[in-house]
C-alpha cells in the first residue's frame, strides 16, 4: 500500500511541476506579475520553468515504479524538502511575503511529508 502512495505522489508531483514548468516558460511575465517580482524576473522564470519540466518528468517517470527508480524518489524527496527550506528562508529573511509563496510552500510541505512518510525504507 505504501508503495502505491509513494506511486500517486510522486505521479501528482511531476504532474504539478511540469505545469508550473509549462507557465513558467510561456508566460513568465504573467509569472512574475502574478508573485509580485520585477520584470527581470521573468527571465529568470522562464529558465525555471525549465528546470521544473525535467525535475516533473523525472518525477512522473519514477512514479511509475518507486523501487525501480530508488534514485528519482530520492530526489524528490531532497527537491521537495530544499524547496521548502528555501520559501521558509526566504520568509524568514523578509525577501517575499507569505502571501506571495504560500502556495509553494503548502505543496513542498505536503509533498516532502508524504514522501518521506511513504519512502520504502526497508526496500
Amino acid at each position: 500500500m505504501r508503495s502505491l502512495n509513494l506511486k500517486i505522489a510522486l505521479i501528482i508531483f511531476g504532474a504539478l511541476h511540469i505545469a508550473q514548468g509549462i507557465v513558467l516558460i510561456v508566460a513568465p511575465d504573467r509569472a512574475a506579475e502574478f508573485t509580485g517580482f520585477e520584470e527581470i524576473a521573468a527571465f529568470f522564470l522562464a529558465i525555471i520553468g525549465a528546470t521544473f519540466v525535467a525535475a516533473g518528468v523525472w518525477f512522473a517517470i519514477s512514479g511509475l515504479d518507486p523501487l525501480g527508480n530508488i534514485n528519482g524518489v530520492r530526489f524528490a524527496v531532497l527537491w521537495a524538502s530544499l524547496l521548502l527550506v528555501i520559501q521558509l528562508y526566504s520568509l524568514g529573511q523578509g525577501y517575499v511575503d507569505f502571501s506571495q509563496i504560500w502556495p509553494g510552500v503548502v505543496e513542498s510541505a505536503v509533498f516532502t511529508v508524504a514522501f518521506l512518510v511513504f519512502y520504502p525504507y526497508r526496500r
